[in-house]
């Protein structure tokens, strides 16, 4: 008979010492800490910008071109013919230029003119003289317009004219003629000006206490 096969020993169980340890959670910390080094890698390694466009470029010589910077922006059509940008875009970019060097010579004899009307107009109210630096203000306006300039200065000649007719009133009251100081007093009150407001009401009260006294002189039995 054919010997019986010997049966293989029994596995041992193993050791509690040979099981690996469970590994611990991955804080929160750890994952911000990881967020922020992908994100330097990404930085330090992102692509480089595009170039701008031939759109782009022109209108960035366009702004230059509004700004008065005439030279900048033919710079730049000289770089866009120099690369064979598009034909339209470069006629738009010429066209562009042409109108704003029309503007911006405009714009430098207006400044040139101001300056002449502004000197003009100070040497007036320097003076004594405010009707004449209106005249020459109002001279500069019609020809160039308003502007706020112009408006800051006009207020200050018809400060100066309304100060006039006040000075005026004053002359008028210290005589007491209350007919000439109605009128001046109208006058000065013609140029609405508030920084004068104090004084107007003032000689409007001495106006009053005029007007009183002589009601008061023709009264019946006086």
């Amino acid at each position: 008979a054919a010997p019986v096969p010997s049966r293989a020993p029994p596995a041992k169980p193993a050791s509690k010492g040979s099981v690996p340890p469970p590994r611990p959670p991955i804080r929160l910390r750890t994952w911000v800490a990881a967020g922020v080094v992908l994100a330097g890698i990404w930085f330090i390694n992102k692509p480089a910008d595009k170039p701008a466009s031939v759109a782009q470029q022109v209108d960035a010589a366009m702004a230059l071109a509004a700004q008065c910077d005439l030279d900048g922006a033919r710079s730049g059509l000289a770089v866009l013919k120099s690369a064979k940008a598009p034909a339209a875009q470069l006629k738009r970019l010429q066209a562009g230029i042409t109108s704003a060097a029309s503007a911006c010579e405009k714009k430098q004899r207006r400044e040139q003119a101001w300056s002449a009307a502004q000197a003009a107009v100070n040497q007036a109210l320097d003076g004594g003289k405010p009707d004449l630096a209106a005249t020459r203000l109002a001279a500069h306006v019609k020809r160039w317009g308003d502007d706020p300039d112009t408006l800051e200065l006009d207020a200050k000649v018809k400060v100066a004219q309304a100060s006039v007719q006040l000075d005026a009133a004053d002359a008028c009251l210290a005589k007491g003629d209350r007919v000439c100081l109605e009128n001046s007093l109208i006058a000065a009150e013609r140029y609405k000006r508030p920084e004068l407001a104090t004084r107007t009401q003032a000689l409007r009260a001495a106006l009053s206490q005029l007007l009183e006294r002589s009601l008061l002189d023709t009264a019946p039995g006086q």
